[in-house]
């Protein structure tokens, strides 16, 4: 009888206007730890704070109604993303908004649950410059449930804090919400009814007084220029000699094996690069859009954004000329950076407007990355907000980094190439390389070196922190067990967990002595050994068809990893197709099956891949995987009918789900159709043969909120085997 008193008492003292009902302070703290997801106490934390039990005093009956509504709305969000971080705690403020009609003393006890949302009339606070006097540029799009804002900053400010205006589609209804984003220029919304129809956003950046500050012209960091430099491009310098970072040097290469010499020249012996055509071309862009210099409010222009389901956008030409071996980076829904090889150089295409700028003058988006160099992979780091590049330059490779998001490069570089033999010989060479982003700030990359596969961990600096194997050929007498020749190297990294992904293809003997090329995996947790090399492909009966060009992806919100390797099957209606491969956390190995070839349809699925027949005779190759914030993949790859001789192709994409069970077998993982095609342009037809995969001639990635970017090579000429100039996409 003394307990059950004691908690009557205790109920009457604290919750005596409510009852025994359960306790607002114990139900704020169950829902933040079921909604916590992967955001972390900062974002998910309880929304009534530590202090909750003795802050409910300050509060009256009506107090308590309301609180208990609001944490009704919050028990019913689903857990936080870190996706969707952004979006998911302005979802929760919209569930507190109610917290502002508390009585003066229960609000101010709860403070900091309050959200700063002023719901005033549609001409109350700041509006939006639509006529281009405006220190910010917005950008927005949105699917069926989210809109995903970014905004770029034309002039420099000290801002304290964003403000996020909304309204409907006619302008009406404004609310305004403040982000303590600093220095963030991107955020999702999430849309609580998706058939309220469009709305309109724009931004303005306040002091701590909420005050909108004045953006001032940035003074950017030009590199410095030296007054003795050689050359600007390729047509600087004598035939014999190569223009490398604005020198003219001589380019050693491995004569009668792979070209490595750049456009417009080739290998001669004793192993020199040498000029084969007059024109190496001139690249004339690289001029930063002139922004201005008055300053200017730092308030964006307005948007309207509509909620719908994702459509892909048209394609945009990249450049005005003839293109190859593209790759991109997406950093948020505004920006994006791709590279490519253009007029023998490598150039950089930065966006800041989501795309739309590669419309106008190539001289605004088009940046010399190197003036030598080829088959170039860019990474995206947030935390440094740092762009990587790696590329082949000669017999070695060399890594950049730019940290305007691909405008200047040249002030941070380092080459790696192996010694010269003693005998003066070239010697050996460095293949080919892949990048991804890691921790504090850096970069991790794979290299494909005579017999192993090097990981070099790299600085924001670019000097070398760790480098080791991750894979060691095997000796050919090993038989069929041997793997050697590693080339092609793939990479997959999260950098939070130390999770570290890389495919490659791999040579083998078969039973008969002849040789077999197959795609592998390795893998490693932590700061430990990478694993032994696993087949791609399935372990039971390996087969002898060539195998090639792989690529992987690890889903930041899932960790879960998926690969997909180009391949060769004989038969009368496909030769070079695409294999999604399946990496278990159970077996820790790779496998795939005859479910995830591209060409297998569903037997619960009408249409698979757009006008293929069944006895159509169809390639595919370029597979890619981006991760969508689902945690799904979009997945895509490049199909189409093949005469005999040329291939009509374009490039389709398809989410890929982990967990779906397709009815023709019971093992989880298939694509989620329909097959969406990209665009009706043809993409380049790379003319590989019947009896070996195609190489890939695309490029895939997503951002951290919402959208999906792709970039192809258009195929010209009656056969479609012209390299023409890079189209480039988002989804939605």
């Amino acid at each position: 009888m003394t307990s059950l008193r004691a908690v009557a008492v205790c109920c009457s003292l604290t919750l005596a206007l409510v009852g025994c009902a359960p306790n607002p302070c114990e139900r704020s703290t169950k829902a933040a730890k079921a909604n916590q997801g992967d955001c972390g106490d900062e974002i998910a934390g309880s929304l009534l704070g530590s202090a909750c039990s003795s802050n409910l005093s300050s509060c009256n009956e009506a107090d308590q109604k309301v609180i208990g509504n609001v944490l009704t709305c919050v028990e019913k969000m689903s857990a936080c993303s870190s996706f969707q971080k952004d979006a998911w705690k302005l979802q929760r403020d919209g569930c507190a908004a109610d917290l502002q009609t508390l009585s003066p003393p229960c609000r101010a006890a709860f403070a900091s649950a309050v959200p700063m949302i002023d719901a005033g009339m549609p001409d109350a606070g700041p509006q939006a410059i639509n006529d281009g006097g405006n220190a910010l540029g917005l950008f927005g799009v949105a699917n069926a449930d989210t809109v995903a804002l970014a905004w770029d900053r034309r002039r420099t400010a000290m801002v304290e804090k964003w403000m996020l205006v909304e309204s409907d589609a006619l302008g009406d209804n404004r609310t305004e919400r403040f982000l303590d984003m600093t220095p963030g220029t991107a955020i999702n919304v999430l849309i609580p009814d998706a058939g309220m129809g469009g709305r309109r956003y724009y931004i303005a950046g306040l002091n701590a007084a909420g005050d909108v500050l004045l953006g001032m012209p940035i003074m950017e960091m030009l590199p410095v220029v030296d007054a003795g430099m050689a050359c600007m491009g390729p047509d600087g310098c004598p035939d014999d000699r190569v223009c490398d970072l604005g020198q003219c040097r001589l380019q050693t290469c491995p004569f009668q094996m792979n070209n490595t010499c750049p456009g417009g020249y080739a290998c001669f012996s004793p192993g020199e690069c040498r000029r084969t055509s007059m024109d190496g071309g001139v690249f004339t862009g690289g001029m930063r859009r002139d922004a201005g210099t008055a300053p200017l409010p730092y308030i964006s222009n307005e948007i309207a954004v509509t909620p719908r389901p994702p459509l892909v956008r048209p394609t945009v030409t990249v450049g005005s000329v003839s293109a190859k071996r593209p790759d991109i980076a997406a950093l948020d829904t505004a920006r994006v950076s791709l590279a490519l090889e253009q007029e023998g150089q490598l150039i950089a295409h930065p966006s800041i407007e989501r795309g739309g700028d590669f419309l106008t003058d190539e001289a605004s988006t088009s940046f010399s990355l190197d003036t030598t160099g080829t088959r170039v992979h860019l990474a995206w780091n947030p935390d440094s907000q740092a762009l990587y590049a790696c590329y082949v330059v000669g017999r070695g490779i060399r890594v950049q980094k730019s940290v305007d998001r691909g405008q200047t490069w040249g002030l941070l570089v380092n080459t790696f190439e192996p010694p010269l033999p003693d005998d003066g010989g070239v010697g050996e060479i460095i293949r080919d390389c892949d990048i991804a982003p890691w921790k504090n700030g850096g970069a991790l990359m794979v290299t494909a070196e005579p017999e192993t596969l090097i990981v070099r961990e790299l600085s924001e600096t670019l000097s070398v922190t760790m480098t080791g194997p991750a894979f060691t050929s095997t000796s050919p007498d090993a038989g069929v067990t041997a793997v050697f020749a590693p080339s092609h190297p793939a990479i997959a990294t999260l950098p939070s967990t130390g999770v570290v992904h890389i495919t490659f293809t791999g040579t083998r003997l078969l039973t008969s002595g002849s040789t077999d090329t197959e795609p592998y995996g390795v893998f490693r947790e932590g700061a430990g050994s990478f694993s032994a090399a696993a087949r791609m492909t399935p372990s039971a009966q390996p087969s002898a068809l060539p195998e090639d060009w792989t690529t992987v992806s690890i889903h930041p919100k899932t960790g879960r990893a998926v690969g997909a390797f180009t391949t060769v099957t004989p038969g009368a209606q496909q030769y070079s197709t695409v294999y999604v491969s399946l990496f278990s956390t159970v077996t820790r190995g790779w496998g795939t099956g005859s479910h995830l070839n591209v060409f297998v349809t569903d037997q619960n699925t009408s249409v698979w891949l757009p006008a293929k027949a069944p006895t159509d005779i169809w390639f595919a190759f370029s597979p890619q995987f981006a991760p969508l914030p689902d945690g799904t993949f979009a997945f895509s790859f490049v199909a189409g009918p093949h005469n005999g001789t040329s291939g009509d192709y374009r490039m389709y994409m398809v989410p890929f789900d982990l967990d779906r069970v397709p009815s023709i077998t019971n093992g989880r993982g298939w694509f989620v159709p329909p097959v969406m095609k990209m665009s009706d342009e043809r993409v380049l037809d790379p003319r590989g043969t019947f009896g070996a995969p195609q190489p890939p001639v695309t490029s895939l990635t997503a951002d951290q909120q919402i959208s999906v970017y792709g970039v192809f090579i258009q195929g010209s000429g009656i056969g479609g085997d012209v390299e023409g100039a890079a189209r480039y996409f988002s989804w939605p």
